[in-house]
């Protein structure tokens, strides 16, 4: 039986690291086999704690939990009060264009192999069978943009970090993940909840203009960030 326990910022405020060791508690009470995997935000925070649960191969929701909540999800999950049924077709998600977050609250943030089979390394796999020039002009074609509020083209800067002289020899990339706009969490989010495709997204940056290093930036205010970048 799989447990999915929210382990992102915002769940953690509102009670998520309580109903995961209750989760865990009910389980070793009742001789059951549970393994509970702490994913990222599915992003619907007035469902936090939004547990999941797999069930015939489909994961059911049920949120905002309280330990309270807990035993019920053992007993009658199906009739559970806060039951919101199969994730995928809450509304709210099936309005969603998931790109950035496509893995965000679905994978173990922890399990590189489980990042692979979503679709994790594909790119940058994809990356070194080109040459950098002709990774900068698929991104150049692509019409990517950063996701800050300039909304910066992706293949400027990777083109002029390419042609500019590394004065000692050294080129870098350098990922800013401070998120100084208000109210602005997507940086965090992925952070949290897709760490790995930093990395890889580091990768092909660094491949494409030829850098040897990468250093990411991001805030103390973000104690779990940090923690799941280490």
């Amino acid at each position: 039986m799989k447990v999915f326990v929210p382990l992102d910022a915002a769940a953690r405020a509102l009670g998520a690291d309580a109903v995961a060791e209750a989760v865990a508690r009910e389980a070793a009470a009742r001789g059951r086999d549970v393994t509970v995997i702490r994913n990222g935000s599915r992003g619907m925070v007035w469902l936090e704690p939004l547990v999941e649960l797999e069930i015939g191969g489909i994961r059911h929701g049920f949120g905002p939990l309280a330990p309270g909540d807990v035993p019920a999800l053992f007993d009658t999950p199906g009739t559970h009060p806060k039951a919101i049924g199969p994730v995928e077709d809450h509304p709210w998600m099936k309005g969603q264009t998931r790109l950035t977050f496509a893995r965000v609250g679905v994978i173990d943030p922890f399990d590189l192999a489980e990042y692979e089979s979503h679709g994790g390394l594909a790119g940058l796999r994809r990356a070194l069978a080109m040459t950098p020039a002709e990774v900068v002009e698929e991104v150049t074609e692509s019409g990517l943009r950063g996701r800050g509020g300039a909304g910066f083209p992706t293949w400027l800067k990777w083109h002029l970090a390419s042609q500019s002289p590394a004065p000692d020899g050294v080129r870098y990339v350098l990922c800013n993940a401070d998120e100084g706009d208000p109210g602005a969490y997507m940086d965090r989010s992925v952070l949290e909840g897709d760490p790995h495709s930093i990395v890889e997204g580091m990768a092909i940056a660094a491949y494409a203009v030829g850098a040897e290093r990468g250093f990411v930036y991001v805030r103390a205010e973000y104690p779990l960030a940090v923690e799941r970048l280490n």
